[in-house]
């Protein structure tokens, strides 16, 4: 083993207790953070000595500690014990069990100010989860740190997603939005059509589909719908011939190993690379073709919204322009870095197939969208909230836009959203 991964695995011995154990498996892998940084991880995985020469690579004993360390700084973002189990000897305990016992060794384990910058949501009697806030602000995404431990106390669980907060730059200022701003252009664009589902089937809503408002009025901030690199491309796509069907799926491979060589050297994660034209027009080349084969004749019904990298991939997003759908309908393709189409996900295809909405365009609305929205209005939330900008690589304030009712668009009835969630 090389000397600098013995470190490591010496050090995740001594600080977990795992004196009964040995590493049965281990492997680097890297992830991209937030920000667009590269972070390289040595994943391990402990075996109880009581399960010597575990081989089964499918299945790990209880008891079995995963534990995944930060290579260059020696910081240790996740340690679970497979089914609550844990032979640890001297490792972390709370003999009282409780919040502030907790609180006192994350302080401790992290070097982070956990009584001041984070509240606990107590998610069971032994889950814990701390939730980071900025002057009292909450963060999107969230920046959190979950805890588990036995009726022994014994800690079961642990994992962080911490390496964001050092990007935290100029978050002093003043929110200022109030439901009495002027947003009302932005607050109608997302009074939206939905699916409700029901035991029975669907029904159709008027529902709210929230968003962040940047707390200069300038605008919204998407939520993070991917990782990676993303490519504003809006663009139409049309073609004039169509061709013969011979599309075939190929297996995504998710595969996140790297290499020691790779690890050390830091090499950047290949979804960290920007996309350029080039790449735009091969991946618009591959999917004109994929098209033309499986939608042959709907050229110049589709838009390709933008591209992203994630999990080596390029990832195309097509939304319908002219649909005589209720809803947006949308294909997710996936392509090679050379253009090619690898898989394609219809989900207007897989909403039809989770969802029974063979009766949804026979339904009649006989609530206007302005109908809607001022039943709605007086439900309307408006909430502080720090969000991580993608394209300023920033954190930015920002007001978070909700509503928990909806409104059927048959009966007018106002409801609320409880524990349900509507389908766009």
């Amino acid at each position: 083993m090389d000397a600098r991964l013995k470190e490591l695995v010496d050090l995740t011995k001594k600080q977990w207790g795992l004196t009964d154990y040995y590493l049965g498996r281990h492997r680097l892998f890297r992830r991209l953070m937030l920000a667009g940084e590269t972070i390289y991880f040595l994943n391990m995985e402990w075996f109880p000595n009581k399960y010597a020469n575990w081989i089964d690579e499918e299945e790990n004993p209880a008891g079995t500690a995963s534990i995944d360390i930060n290579i260059h700084t020696k910081e240790f973002h996740s340690a679970i014990f497979v089914q609550g189990l844990t032979y640890a000897k001297n490792g972390i305990v709370f003999p009282n069990k409780d919040v502030e016992e907790v609180k006192e060794w994350l302080a401790n384990f992290t070097g982070l100010k956990i009584e001041k910058d984070f509240i606990c949501k107590k998610r069971a009697e032994r889950e814990l989860y701390f939730q980071e806030q900025w002057n009292r602000v909450p963060l999107s995404p969230s920046v959190s740190i979950e805890v588990e431990f036995n009726e022994k106390g014994e800690l079961t669980f642990y994992s962080q997603n911490i390496s964001v907060l050092s990007k935290r730059k100029d978050l002093e200022e003043e929110y200022t939005l109030s439901l009495s701003s002027p947003i009302e252009a932005i607050a109608r664009e997302q009074v939206v059509l939905a699916k409700f589902p029901q035991d029975d089937g669907t029904i159709i809503v008027y529902g709210v589909e929230e968003t962040f408002i940047r707390n200069d009025q300038k605008g919204t901030v998407p939520f993070m719908l991917d990782k990676g690199i993303t490519k504003i491309v809006n663009k139409e796509i049309v073609w004039q011939n169509t061709k013969r069907d011979n599309f075939e799926r190929k297996y995504l491979q998710w595969d996140d190993e790297v290499s020691i060589e790779d690890a050390y050297s830091r090499v950047p994660h290949p979804d960290s690379l920007p996309i350029t034209d080039e790449e735009v027009e091969k991946c618009m080349q591959g999917i004109i073709e994929f098209l033309q084969m499986k939608y042959p004749h709907e050229s110049g019904k589709w838009m390709l919204k933008y591209l992203n990298r994630e999990n080596s991939y390029l990832h195309a997003n097509l939304e319908k322009t002219a649909s005589k759908s209720l809803f947006a309908e949308k294909i997710l393709i996936f392509l090679d870095n050379e253009g090619n189409v690898i898989n394609y996900m219809d989900k207007k295809d897989l909403w039809d197939k989770i969802m029974d909405t063979k009766d949804d365009e026979q339904k009649e609305i006989k609530v206007s969208k302005e109908e809607a929205y001022n039943k709605l209005k007086p439900y309307f939330t408006l909430t502080p909230y720090y969000v991580f900008d993608s394209g300023d690589n920033k954190w930015v304030l920002c007001g978070k836009f909700d509503c928990d009712y909806f409104v059927d668009v048959e009966s007018g009835e106002v409801s609320r959203l409880e524990d349900s969630f509507l389908i766009y």
